[in-house]
């Protein structure tokens, strides 16, 4: 999937000054507007040179340090910066240019700028009120143009059947350090555990009331909070193909907690909206809350 996020990644990141009378601790502003932090020093010896590309680990913050973005979930094969000579005045590459593998340095940037060039998009409510987004970033790699072609040819030639296979492995991981007496079923979904009541079960055509949840297998949620839909059961494309086969099992009052394979997720693509990455197992709570 590497040519997939490098694709997407690949851009420049271009860094507005903010308010000149802003002061920010722990940061240095210089005369070009930006804020800047060293974090760590790496043990590297080399910078990069203009039209190298860089590989980073990132993570994009809230100014209270909510990350709404990171590589380990949303590009696990880092975030891809090409140095470009024509963007290099008034952007963040001139502090790449001096950083070797190793360093972790972070940015403050203006959130309508930020928006714009890393989503195409106006600033989200969730960063409304900040008049910055902290950008930290570790330089993991330097490499050249002709060696970042080469990487996405190899990952074309890869089999799927791997990407799938390491997805089953990290199941596997999970359970062994969580629960590990939990077996996949008939279904192909794992259910860690469910209450029971005597109330009335699900059946199709009727209306149902559900609450849920998604998490990554590493804890961090999908959703910012608890999701609650009222449809009739049996109607397609109202959620996930395992939340539904979940929630026919259930009856009036009764909660779960299941593990979800990508297939029965969102399979080989990710979601739409780019939140979950391909091949991507997830862990739901479910309850059902009503049953009209």
């Amino acid at each position: 999937m590497l040519q997939k996020i490098a694709g997407c990644f690949l851009v420049l990141l271009v860094c507005f000054g903010c308010d000149k009378k802003q002061h920010i601790e722990g940061y240095t502003r210089d005369d070009n507007g930006f804020y800047f932090k060293l974090l760590s020093i790496g043990d590297g010896n080399e910078k990069p040179q203009l039209d190298n590309v860089v590989v980073f680990d990132a993570e994009m913050k809230t100014l209270s340090d909510s990350i709404f973005w990171d590589t380990k979930h949303d590009a696990a094969n880092g975030l891809f910066v090409a140095l470009n000579s024509n963007l290099l005045a008034g952007s963040c590459n001139y502090y790449f240019l001096n950083m070797v593998e190793g360093d972790s340095v972070s940015l403050l940037v203006n959130p309508s700028v930020f928006f714009r060039n890393y989503f195409d998009t106006i600033v989200p409510n969730f960063c409304k009120r900040d008049s910055l987004v902290k950008l930290n970033v570790k330089l993991t790699q330097i490499i050249s143009k002709q060696e970042y072609e080469a990487l996405k040819n190899i990952s074309q030639a890869c089999d799927i059947g791997d990407t799938e296979l390491q997805e089953l492995q990290l199941i596997d991981s999970y359970l062994l350090q969580n629960y590990k007496y939990v077996k996949l079923d008939g279904n192909g979904i794992y259910t860690i555990h469910k209450s029971v009541t005597n109330l009335e079960p699900v059946e199709g055509g009727k209306k149902v009331k559900v609450a849920y949840q998604g998490f990554f297998l590493d804890g961090k949620p999908v959703d910012a909070c608890e999701q609650s839909i009222e449809y009739i059961y049996g109607t397609p494309d109202q959620l996930i193909k395992g939340l539904n086969i979940v929630i026919g099992s259930l009856k009036k009052g009764e909660t779960t907690k299941i593990i979800v394979p990508s297939r029965l997720a969102f399979g080989e693509l990710g979601s739409s909206n780019g939140s979950v990455p391909p091949y991507t197992s997830l862990v739901y709570n479910i309850k059902l809350i009503d049953i009209k």
